[in-house]
C-alpha cells in the first residue's frame, strides 16, 4: 500500500516556482530544488515526475499567481482603463524595489531559455502571454490606445527585462508615465 504524501502540494509547488524562477531552468539543480522543496529526489519524481515536469509546475503557478491576477484586474471594469493600466505598469516599479524583481518574469525566461527547445513550455508561455494581450486589449477598447494593444503588451514585457537588468524605479516610472500617455 502506497504511503499517504506526508507534504503541502501547493507549497512544494510555491518553492518550485521559487527555484525555478531564479535560477532558471538550466541553473536550477535538484539539491537547490529539494533544498526549496524539503522533498528528496525519488519523492518529487514521484508525486511530479522529472525535472522537465517539475519545470511545467512552476510556470503553471507563476501563471496562476501573477498572469491570471493581472488579467483580473484588467477586466475589472470597476476600475478606469487609465487605473488598470497604471496598476499593470505599478507593478514593475514596485518589483524593482524586490530582490524578488531582479529575477524578471518567469514566463519571460522561461521564452528565451526554453521555449526554442520544448513545445509544451512554448505553449505555456504562449498562452499565458496571449491571455494577458486580450485583457489589455479589452482594458483599452474604448480609449485613444485602442490600437496600441501591441506596443503596452511588448512595454510591460519589456519593462520586466529593464527590471531583471536593474533599472532604477525612477525610470521605470517613466517608462509607466509614457504608457500611461498612450491613453489619453
Amino acid at each position: 500500500m502506497a504511503r499517504p504524501r506526508q507534504f503541502d502540494e501547493a507549497k512544494v509547488k510555491t518553492a518550485l516556482r521559487a527555484v525555478f524562477w531564479k535560477h532558471g531552468y538550466e541553473g536550477a539543480s535538484y539539491p537547490d530544488i529539494m533544498a526549496a522543496t524539503g522533498l528528496n529526489k525519488g519523492s518529487l519524481y514521484a508525486s511530479f515526475g522529472d525535472k522537465r515536469a517539475l519545470y511545467q509546475h512552476a510556470i503553471a503557478v507563476y501563471d496562476q499567481e501573477f498572469i491570471c491576477g493581472a488579467v483580473r484586474m484588467l477586466r475589472d471594469n470597476s476600475l478606469s482603463p487609465e487605473d488598470r493600466i497604471k496598476t499593470l505598469f505599478t507593478s514593475l516599479v514596485t518589483a524593482a524595489q524586490t530582490p524578488q524583481g531582479r529575477w524578471g518574469c518567469l514566463l519571460c525566461n522561461a521564452a528565451i531559455e526554453q521555449s526554442p527547445f520544448d513545445e509544451a513550455v512554448e505553449k505555456a508561455v504562449s498562452d499565458a502571454l496571449s491571455r494577458l494581450r486580450s485583457a489589455i486589449k479589452f482594458c483599452v477598447k474604448e480609449t485613444p490606445a485602442h490600437d496600441k494593444v501591441e506596443l503596452i503588451w511588448t512595454a510591460y514585457f519589456g519593462g520586466h527585462v529593464m527590471v531583471k537588468a536593474g533599472y532604477s524605479k525612477t525610470i521605470l516610472r517613466t517608462h509607466r508615465t509614457q504608457v500611461l500617455s498612450l491613453l489619453s
